[in-house]
């Protein structure tokens, strides 16, 4: 088993020495973001760290020929919900940032950033995927960000998904429980429980309004066209819109009050999963395609 590099603390000299076929960087990616008033602002980097340990422990022990290198963290993300305290950027500089650090990785020899992400903003996660897609056709490189599927996982209620964790819809980060609703918090008890403020036991459940009249409209536009998971993803992205763009609704979604660690643990444990199949495959030299939400309209990472 191999101990983790700090990359800020390496020399060239150490930089040089690592075999760059067998070398996998490390990074927590995500915004800083309002999660309602029991949750820490950079909640998500908590949650990207204890991710981030579990992609090192998939490697070390399923992996251990791979050196890992650990990253500085990239508190940036799109798609932030846009409330007081909230720090994002845009999908495209997204993508061009992530693009550009594995531009320059791939121009060294290597061939792996592994990301541990815990943001479902969907410009972020189609940004991502757009800049992985570009970095594998032109570099051969491999930027993976496993939450996009384990998100679209989320999102679906995937039956097989939703067995390995032991979690029932509403309870697994799902439209129901969007956002530092039972699942997050969760996640927190499990990861940090300090950074959870114990107003979160108090806290009434909170929900989604419903779509607006456009985004109806193109939900059953695809429906009539067979694109039944494409309807449902503008359904969902319609009802983010109108709570994301109403101030006056609570900053998070779900019921916060039936949080536990135990939770946590088993979403965690669901995750782990996923990666390390995403991650397996990347070392075994297949393409990994990860299709976020919304990724037949990826044009959409190009918005302000």
């Amino acid at each position: 088993m191999k101990e983790p590099y700090r990359y800020l603390e390496m020399t060239m000299d150490e930089l040089d020495q690592l075999e760059r076929e067998r070398t996998i960087f490390l990074m927590v990616l995500s915004p800083i973001e309002a999660h309602g008033p029991h949750l820490p602002l950079g909640a998500d980097i908590v949650l990207g760290e204890k991710v981030q340990q579990q992609h090192l422990e998939i490697i070390q022990e399923d992996f251990p020929s791979y050196q890992p290198v650990l990253m500085p963290h990239l508190p940036l993300g799109a798609d932030a919900l846009p409330r007081p305290g909230s720090l994002g950027v845009s999908g495209s500089h997204l993508g061009r940032i992530l693009e550009s650090w594995g531009r320059e990785l791939a121009g060294m020899g290597f061939k792996y950033l592994l990301l541990a992400d815990n943001h479902g903003g969907p410009r972020h996660l189609l940004a991502c995927e757009k800049a992985a897609r570009r970095l594998y056709r032109k570099h051969n490189f491999y930027l993976l960000n496993p939450f996009s599927r384990e998100f679209s996982l989320m999102m679906a209620g995937d039956h097989q998904f939703l067995q390995q964790s032991g979690l029932q819809p509403g309870q697994c980060g799902d439209i129901d429980d969007l956002h530092a609703g039972t699942n997050e918090t969760s996640l927190l008890l499990e990861a940090q429980a300090e950074q959870v403020q114990d107003i979160y036991r108090e806290l009434p459940p909170n929900s989604a309004p419903p779509p607006g009249g456009i985004f109806v409209f193109l939900a059953g536009l695809f429906r009539i066209l067979g694109r039944k998971r494409l309807a449902g993803e503008i359904k969902n992205l319609g009802r983010i819109a109108a709570w994301a763009g109403d101030s006056r609704i609570p900053s998070y979604i779900g019921c916060p009050a039936r949080a536990q660690a135990e939770a946590g643990r088993a979403m965690l444990e669901a995750r782990r999963t996923v990666a390390r199949e995403i991650i397996g495959s990347a070392l075994e030299g297949k393409e990994v395609s990860l299709r976020p939400p919304l990724w037949p309209l990826h044009i959409l990472s190009r918005l302000p």
